[in-house]
């Protein structure tokens, strides 16, 4: 499903990867300024709807992803109101003998928010990303030595091998009479005993790789074609307009509504 989103005809989809990495980090730079919990909100919406509209990603999809992140938000209101540095003057009311203020309720909300919003700017980047294409973008266009960008992708071919491999070893060794483990004990043993075989395949593999690439040529160099060229288009500079005018908005608002 996440690979059937991640290469769909879409705009989110079309924008370079780089760029959609840069834009995260400018979201984190943006927020770690900001301490209303308002802009953090705006920014949450926005980004949602940026998701579900331009990337095709149902929004019943994504709200299943956001939900678990949405419980670790609310450890930051839950930890400002009963655990507070210092109480706000605005007492809201009690809870036991704990004193609530609207000054810790405040806060803690846009702590929590903006976890929300990373994680949301987060996912956009995960569901809209070919990770093949995002690696051939960092070398391409970020001069990322492609010795490095290269075995990235290699090892990254190998993490549904290793799920393949553990069921495998599991089923052969439940055909040889070892039950399920029973109890945190002997799943620490049933892990040390599969941490081996794993390892020991995944040198293997990456040997045979190794000597693949070099049999073909590949020697680490920049002076190289490339089957996907990775290039900036009419989408990136749509998207960093987008961007533009959203943060110009939230900074224009903040100076209005908190004059």
């Amino acid at each position: 499903m996440l690979a059937n989103y991640q290469k769909s005809n879409h705009f989110l989809q079309k924008v370079n990867p780089v760029a959609k990495l840069a834009s995260l980090f400018v979201v984190i730079g943006f927020l770690a300024f900001v301490f209303d919990p308002w802009t953090p909100l705006c920014l949450l919406i926005i980004t949602i709807m940026s998701i579900t509209l331009l990337g095709n990603i149902p929004i019943r999809f994504l709200l299943f992803i956001l939900l678990p992140f949405t419980l670790f938000a609310f450890s930051f209101l839950w930890i400002q109101v009963v655990f507070p540095d210092e109480t706000g003057a605005t007492i809201l009311f009690h809870i036991g003998s704990f004193p609530v203020a609207l000054e810790n309720v405040m806060v803690g909300l846009s702590l929590g928010l903006r976890s929300l919003v990373f994680v949301s700017w987060s996912m956009l980047f995960v569901l809209t990303t070919e990770p093949t294409k995002l690696m051939l973008s960092l070398i391409q266009n970020c001069k990322l030595p492609p010795r490095f960008g290269y075995g990235v992708m290699a090892a990254y071919q190998f993490l549904p091998m290793f799920r393949q491999e553990l069921n495998q070893m599991r089923t052969a060794h439940r055909i040889r009479g070892l039950g399920k483990p029973k109890g945190f004990k002997e799943r620490v043993k049933e892990m040390k005993r599969y941490t081996v075989p794993l390892l020991a395949s995944g040198i293997r593999k990456a040997e045979r790789v190794a000597i693949a690439m070099e049999s073909k040529g590949f020697d680490g160099g920049r002076d190289r074609s490339y089957y996907d060229s990775i290039r900036w288009t009419r989408y990136d500079v749509i998207y960093f307009g987008g961007i533009l005018i959203v943060f110009l908005s939230l900074y224009v608002l903040r100076k209005v509504y908190t004059v």
